[in-house]
C-alpha cells in the first residue's frame, strides 16, 4: 500500500506497509507482545510463537525483501529480524512486536518508531552477539511529531527492551600506572612537523635493536602540486618509482612503517598499478591485488608495519569511511627485541586538519601495561575499548585504549594498548580513595547517530514518552547521540511520563554525546545505574525541570563534560551530575572531570518550563525545606571548578537566582515544622581546581568524607536562617603523594614550573583546608594532615572565606580535631592572612574571623577563640601564633553588626575603653560589623564618620548570652531626642527602651530594654544580652535562633556634633592597657613547633575509605 493512501484491504491476513513496498505477511490474530513468555528468549519461542522471519521473502508482499528506499510499518504479529537491513524507517505498530535475534546483526534506519513492542533480549535472556544500529540522515530530513529525526522513540502503549551482555561497566585501580618517561619511548607525528600540511604517505624507520627512530618523511605525496593535482601519469608512474628507490634504499632488518595522512589519492583517472604493484611486491614478497592500499579514498585511515626483508612479519590495516563514526583509527603494532613499535593513521571526516600520523617506539613491558583492577573484569573482552579517567586536575588526562589478549592476567587484571601519557593514581592515601577508575566503552548491542553532511551536531537519540508500558535498556553502547541543535534531543530520555515503575537505563555506556548523557523529565521512580557517561556536551545525568522525583542514580561514572551556550543557560556551567530536586538517591556515583562542577544540587522553587503550573509532585518552596533522600558514597574528583557544588536557585528561564535558602525540615509543606538534618555520608573529593565542596544550606551534616588537593577543600555559607552544620569522621589534606603532572605556567613573558600539579588559573593562591564562612557550623572528629605553606603559596589546615567583603561566620566551633603534622614546621592548622599576604585583604568580613576551640585540639586551651591579631581584640592573655598570622584568646567574642541612615561608603568608628588609640573601622555596605569581648569587662564607643549624624541606628548581636554581655555606647548630637526600641526575645514584638537615670543605674541593670542618655557628652549607652544563658549544645550565632536587636531613632541638637570621643574619654576611660597588647612584628619563618603533631594517620573509621564500586542489585528505591 502506498503511502498516505487512506483504505484499507478487507482482509487482516495482510501486514499493511508504507512507500511503494509490496508486502503481505501472514497475519496471526490477535497474538500481541504480552503473549510471549517473559522466562523465554523473546526469539527462541519457535513453538509457541509464529514469528515473521525479516529473512523469509514469503514474508513480504510480492516476495521482494525491504530495501533502503522503503519506509517499513509492521502490523499485528510478532516479526523476528534476521538478517542485516538497511531501511529508511522501521514503525512498529500497536498490535505489532519486532524481535532481534540472537545472531550479529547490522541494522541501518533513519528511525525506529514504537507503538507496540521492540525486543533485543529480555532481562532474563541478554543478547550475546554483535548489534549495530546506526540512525542515519541530515538534518530536516524527517520530522516526525514528538521525536523529530534519528531516533528510537516509544510511544504511548509503546514497549522497549533492550538487554545487552552483562560486563563491569568500570572499576578502580589498585596500582599507580606510571606515564612513559623521556626516554622511554620515541614519539612523533606525522612527518616530523606536526603542523605540516603534508598529504600522502609518511615511512617511518627504526632501528629493531635500540628502537631508535632514524627516519621520519613522506615517501608518496598527495598534494596539489603533484600527481593528484596534475593527473598526469608518466608522472604518477615517476612518483612510484621514487617510492620504489626510498624503501629499497632502507636496509634489511630495520623496522618499517607506513602511515596515511588525510588523503592520498583525489584523481581517479591517473592508473596508479605501478605504485601498487612496487608496494605488494615490497610488503608481501608479490602482486598479491589484494592489499587494501588500493581500496583508499578520502577520509579512509590506513597503516602499514613490517621488518624489513620479511614478509611474514607484514600487517596492513584499513578503516573505511562507513559514515558511521566522525573519526577512525588505524593503528598497527610490532614487537620485537622487547620493543612495541606502534603506527597510526588518525582521520576525522569533518576535522580535515586534524588528521595525523604517528609514529611510537617504546619498552613493549612498560607501553602494554598490566593493570590490576579492584573488581572481576573477565566479562571485558580483547579488542574491547576502554578509558582511564585523570586522577588529576585536568579532566583532558583521560587516555583511551584497547584490551590486550594476556595470558599472565588474573580475574581482576588486563593488559592495555597504552604508551600512557599521563600517571594514572592508584592508592587509598589517609582515608583519601584515589583510585583511578577504568572503565569500559564497548558493548555488543551498539545504537549510533551516523555523522550529518549538514550538521556536525546531530546525533541519534533515544526517547520514552508518557504512557509507555514498558522501557529497559542496559548494557548498550550509545555512540554520537544527542542533538545540540535541538533542544528535546538526547541518547536517553524519559519525556514528561509522570510515575513510572521498574523503568531503567543501567549497565550502558554513552560516549561522544552531542547533548548530554541520560536525561529524566517529569519522570518520577526513573533508575540510572551503572553507566558510563564519557565526553557530553553539557551537563551528563541530567534532572530536567525540577519535579522529577524518587529518581536512583546508582554506580553511575561520568567524565568531560563539557560547556556549551546551545542548550540551557545552565549549560555553560556543566555538571556531571545535575541534581534539581532533593528526592533524589544519590549512591555510589562518580564524577570523574567537568568543566565546572561533578555533582551540583541546585534547586527552582516549584517546577518549571514545561513542568511549570502542570507537576504537581513539588508545591512552591517545598524543595529548599525537602531533606536529602540519600547522598552516600560518591566521588568527585579532576573538575575545573566544583566537586559538590551546593548552591544558587534554578529559574524559570534555567538562569540562576542567588541562594539556595535551604534549610531542611520535617514536613516541607510546613514551614514551622521542626528541623530535620539532611546528611552527606561518605563524600569522596580530590584534584577539584577551586572547591572539593561547596555548600550554601543550614542544617545538614557532612560525615565520613575524605577531601585532597584543593585550593579550598570545603566551605559552607548561609542565604538563609537555620541550624548549624556539622562535619565530623572526616579527613582533610593539603597536598598528597598523588602530585599529577608538573604544571607549568606562563604569563607576562616569564615561565613558572612547579614541581607537581597545581589548579592553573589560582597557582599561587592559598591552599585552605575547611573554611569558615557566615555559616554556622562545627567540624568535629576529624583529621588534616599536609598542609603546608610553599615559596609560592601559603596553607593552612583552617580557614576563613578569603576577601570577604560582608560578614563572617559567628558561632562556628571545632572538637576533637586530629593533626598529622608539627606546626609550624610541618604545616599550619590555621591561616588566614591579612592584605600583606598574597591571596588575602583586610576587608570587614576578613578582620571579624574568629572561631571557638571547644576542647583545646586545635589551640591547646579548651574554649579558647582564634581570631585577627589587631589589637581592638587583643588583651594581655592573648598569644599570636605567628604562622598562622592570627591569635588564640581565652576570652568569647560576639560580633556586632550595624546599619544606620547614610550612604553606602559611610564607615564607622569603634573604639575598645582600655585603649582610644587603636579603634576599628567598619562599612556600612557590610553591616559594619566587629568584635566584642563579651562579659561586661570591657565597653565600645561607636560613632560615625558621616558630616551628619544619622538619623537611625540598628545593631544586631551574634553570640551574647545571659552573662555573655557587652556594653557600648553610641555618639549622638548633645541634646537630642533619642527614641530607642529592642526586639522582645520572647515575643519577637518590639518594645520600647526605658531610660535611667543615671549611669551607675544603667551599670548595675542586667536589661535589655535599659538605656541611658548622657545629654553632656552626647552619648547614649545599651547591654546587648540575651534571656538565657548558653550552653554546650548551643552552636548557632544566636540562642533560640533569635538574636538581641535594637535600634534607635535620633534627632535635634546639633546634627554636625557626630564626634564625642573626646569628651566621652575625658568621662569614662579606663586604665591604659598593658604593652602586651600591642601587635608586634609577624615573623613567618624558622618558627619552633608549638604544636606537635597529635596522630600520624586517620582513624580507620573517619573519612570516605575505599569507593570500591559495587555491582547494583537492581532494586527500586
Amino acid at each position: 500500500m502506498l503511502e498516505g493512501e487512506k483504505s484499507f484491504l478487507n482482509f487482516p491476513a495482510l501486514l499493511i506497509m508504507t512507500v511503494n513496498l509490496k508486502l503481505c505477511l501472514l497475519s496471526f490474530i490477535g497474538f500481541t507482545a504480552s503473549q510471549l513468555n517473559p522466562e523465554f528468549c523473546p526469539d527462541q519461542q519457535f513453538t509457541s510463537v509464529p514469528y515473521k522471519l525479516w529473512s523469509a521473502t514469503n514474508s513480504w508482499t510480492g516476495g521482494v525483501l525491504p530495501s533502503a528506499a522503503d519506509d517499513v510499518t509492521l502490523s499485528d504479529g510478532v516479526y523476528l529480524l534476521d538478517t542485516n537491513v538497511d531501511v529508511r524507517s522501521i514503525t512498529v505498530e500497536s498490535t505489532a512486536t519486532l524481535v532481534f535475534k540472537d545472531v550479529d546483526l547490522v541494522v541501518r534506519t533513519r528511525y525506529i518508531l514504537v507503538n507496540g513492542a521492540l525486543y533485543l533480549g529480555s532481562e532474563k535472556c541478554k543478547l550475546q552477539n554483535v548489534i549495530d544500529i546506526t540512525l542515519y540522515g541530515d538534518k530536516g530530513d524527517v520530522a516526525i511529531p514528538g521525536f523529530g529525526e534519528k531516533f528510537i522513540g516509544v510511544e504511548r502503549g509503546g514497549v522497549l527492551h533492550i538487554h545487552g551482555s552483562d560486563q563491569r561497566s568500570w572499576t578502580k585501580l589498585t596500582h599507580t600506572v606510571p606515564k612513559l618517561k623521556e626516554g622511554q619511548i620515541s614519539d612523533i607525528y606525522n612527518d616530523g612537523e606536526r603542523k605540516t600540511k603534508y598529504q600522502g604517505i609518511v615511512m617511518y624507520v627504526w632501528d629493531a635493536a635500540s628502537g631508535k627512530l632514524e627516519q621520519s618523511t613522506g615517501v608518496f605525496s598527495a598534494g596539489r602540486n603533484t600527481i593528484t593535482g596534475s593527473g598526469n601519469q608518466c608522472e604518477a608512474d615517476e612518483n612510484a618509482q621514487q617510492f620504489e628507490q626510498i624503501i629499497n634504499s632502507v636496509a634489511d632488518g630495520k623496522i618499517i612503517g607506513f602511515a596515511l595522512r588525510k588523503q592520498l589519492f583525489r584523481h581517479r583517472r591517473v592508473n596508479y598499478a605501478m605504485f601498487y604493484e612496487i608496494f605488494e611486491t615490497f610488503a608481501f614478497g608479490k602482486v598479491t591485488g589484494v592489499s587494501r592500499i588500493r581500496d583508499m579514498r578520502l577520509h579512509d585511515a590506513w597503516s602499514f608495519v613490517m621488518r624489513k626483508g620479511d614478509t611474514n612479519t607484514s600487517q596492513e590495516l584499513f578503516l573505511k569511511d562507513d559514515k558511521k563514526i566522525l573519526a577512525r583509527t588505524a593503528e598497527v603494532y610490532h614487537y620485537e627485541n622487547g620493543i612495541k613499535f606502534s603506527v597510526r593513521s588518525w582521520v576525522h571526516t569533518i576535522r580535515r586538519g586534524a588528521c595525523y600520523s604517528r609514529a611510537k617506539s617504546a619498552q613493549a613491558n612498560i607501553a602494554d601495561p598490566k593493570l590490576s583492577l579492584t573488581n572481576d573484569v573477565t566479562s571485558w573482552q580483547v579488542g574491547d575499548e576502554v578509558v582511564l579517567l585523570s586522577t588529576d586536575y585536568d579532566p583532558k588526562q583521560a587516555e583511551v585504549t584497547t584490551v590486550k589478549h594476556c595470558e599472565d592476567c588474573g580475574p581482576q587484571e588486563i593488559r592495555i594498548n597504552l604508551e600512557p601519557k599521563f600517571t594514572h593514581f592508584g592508592e587509598i592515601i589517609n582515608g583519601v580513595d584515589m583510585r583511578g577508575e577504568v572503565a569500559l566503552l564497548t558493548r555488543n548491542i551498539k545504537i549510533r547517530g551516523a555523522p550529518a553532511s549538514n550538521s556536525k551536531t546531530l546525533g541519534g537519540h533515544i526517547k520514552v514518552l508518557r504512557g509507555f508500558k514498558e522501557a529497559q535498556v542496559e548494557n548498550v553502547e550509545l555512540v554520537n547521540m544527542g542533538q545540540l541543535d535541538t533542544l528535546g534531543k538526547y541518547p536517553f530520555h524519559w519525556h514528561m511520563c509522570g510515575d513510572v515503575t521498574n523503568s531503567y537505563i543501567r549497565g550502558s555506556s554513552i560516549r561522544n554525546s552531542n547533548a548530554r548523557c541520560v536525561t529524566v523529565h517529569a519522570t518520577n521512580g526513573a533508575v540510572v545505574e551503572d553507566n558510563v557517561c564519557f565526553k557530553a556536551v553539557g551537563h551528563g545525568y541530567f534532572l530536567e525541570e525540577g519535579g522529577e522525583v524518587d529518581t536512583l542514580f546508582s554506580g553511575n561514572l561520568g567524565a568531560g563534560n563539557t560547556r556549551t551556550n546551545r542548550l540551557t543557560k545552565t549549560d555553560g556551567m556543566p555538571s556531571t551530575f545535575w541534581i534539581t530536586n532533593p528526592k533524589t538517591v544519590m549512591r555510589n556515583n562518580v564524577a570523574a572531570g567537568s568543566d565546572y562542577a561533578g555533582i551540583w544540587y541546585v534547586f527552582p522553587d516549584e517546577p518549571i518550563g514545561a513542568s511549570f503550573g502542570v507537576v504537581k509532585t513539588m508545591q512552591k518552596e517545598e524543595a529548599k525545606r525537602t531533606p536529602i533522600k540519600e547522598f552516600s558514597n560518591n566521588v568527585v574528583h579532576s573538575n575545573r571548578v566544583a566537586g559538590l557544588f551546593f548552591d544558587r536557585r534554578l529559574r524559570n528561564n534555567t538562569g540562576f537566582g542567588s541562594g539556595t535558602k535551604y534549610n531542611p525540615l520535617s514536613n516541607p509543606l510546613d514551614e514551622n515544622s521542626a528541623p530535620r538534618t539532611a546528611v552527606f555520608s561518605k563524600l569522596t573529593a580530590y584534584k577539584n581546581e577551586r572547591f572539593n565542596g561547596w555548600f550554601d544550606a543550614s542544617n545538614i551534616h557532612i560525615t565520613k568524607s575524605s577531601f585532597s588537593d584543593s585550593l579550598v577543600s570545603l566551605a559552607m555559607r548561609r542565604s538563609a536562617d537555620g541550624p548549624e552544620c556539622l562535619v565530623t569522621n572526616s579527613v582533610f589534606m593539603g597536598e598528597s603523594v598523588n602530585l599529577g603532572e608538573p604544571s607549568v605556567i606562563r604569563g607576562k613573558g616569564m615561565v613558572k614550573t612547579y614541581p607537581r600539579a597545581v589548579p592553573l588559573r589560582m597557582a599561587n593562591q592559598p591552599r585552605q583546608g575547611f573554611v569558615f564562612y557566615d555559616r554556622a557550623v562545627s567540624v568535629e572528629d576529624s583529621w588534616f594532615g599536609n598542609y603546608a605553606s610553599t615559596d609560592d603559596y601559603s596553607a593552612g589546615a583552617i580557614g576563613f572565606q578569603r576577601n570577604n567583603k560582608h560578614r563572617t561566620a559567628h558561632g562556628v566551633f571545632t572538637k576533637n580535631l586530629l593533626w598529622g603534622f608539627n606546626d609550624a614546621s610541618q604545616g599550619n592548622r590555621v591561616f588566614d592572612g591579612n592584605a600583606t599576604d598574597l591571596g588575602f585583604t583586610s576587608w570587614d568580613g576578613d578582620d571579624v574571623a574568629v572561631f571557638k576551640d571547644l576542647d583545646g585540639s586545635a589551640t591547646g586551651t579548651a574554649g579558647s577563640c582564634v581570631v585577627k591579631p589587631i589589637p581592638f581584640h587583643m588583651t594581655d592573655q592573648c598569644v599570636e601564633i605567628d604562622n598562622w598570622k592570627m591569635a588564640i584568646c581565652p576570652h568569647s567574642f560576639a560580633q556586632v553588626q550595624v546599619n544606620f541612615q547614610g550612604k553606602r561608603t559611610d564607615q564607622i568608628i569603634v573604639t575598645r575603653d582600655d585603649d582610644i588609640d587603636d579603634p576599628v573601622v567598619a562599612d556600612k555596605m557590610s553591616k559594619a560589623p566587629f568584635l566584642a569581648i563579651v562579659g561586661g569587662t570591657y565597653s565600645y564607643l561607636v560613632k560615625s564618620n558621616a558630616q551628619k549624624a544619622p538619623d537611625w541606628w540598628n545593631f544586631e548581636f551574634l553570640g551574647v548570652s545571659l552573662s555573655n554581655t557587652v556594653p557600648f555606647a553610641v555618639c549622638i548630637p548633645r541634646q537630642s531626642a533619642v527614641r530607642p526600641a529592642m526586639r522582645s526575645l520572647n515575643s519577637g514584638k518590639w518594645e520600647r527602651g526605658v531610660a535611667v537615670s543615671t549611669y551607675e543605674e544603667f551599670r548595675l541593670s542586667k536589661s535589655f530594654r535599659d538605656y541611658f542618655v548622657d545629654q553632656e557628652v552626647g552619648v547614649i549607652f545599651f547591654r546587648a544580652t540575651h534571656i538565657r544563658e548558653q550552653t554546650e549544645m548551643d552552636r548557632d550565632n544566636c540562642l533560640d535562633n533569635k538574636c538581641p536587636f535594637l535600634g534607635f531613632r535620633n534627632t535635634g541638637g546639633d546634627r554636625t556634633d557626630t564626634d564625642c570621643t573626646d569628651r566621652f574619654y575625658a568621662k569614662y576611660k579606663r586604665d591604659d592597657i598593658l604593652p602586651a597588647r600591642k601587635k608586634r612584628a609577624t615573623v613567618t619563618t624558622n618558627l619552633p613547633d608549638r604544636f606537635p603533631a597529635t596522630s600520624t594517620t586517620p582513624p580507620a573509621n573517619w573519612g570516605a575509605g575505599s569507593t570500591t564500586s559495587v555491582i547494583p542489585d537492581h532494586t527500586r528505591i
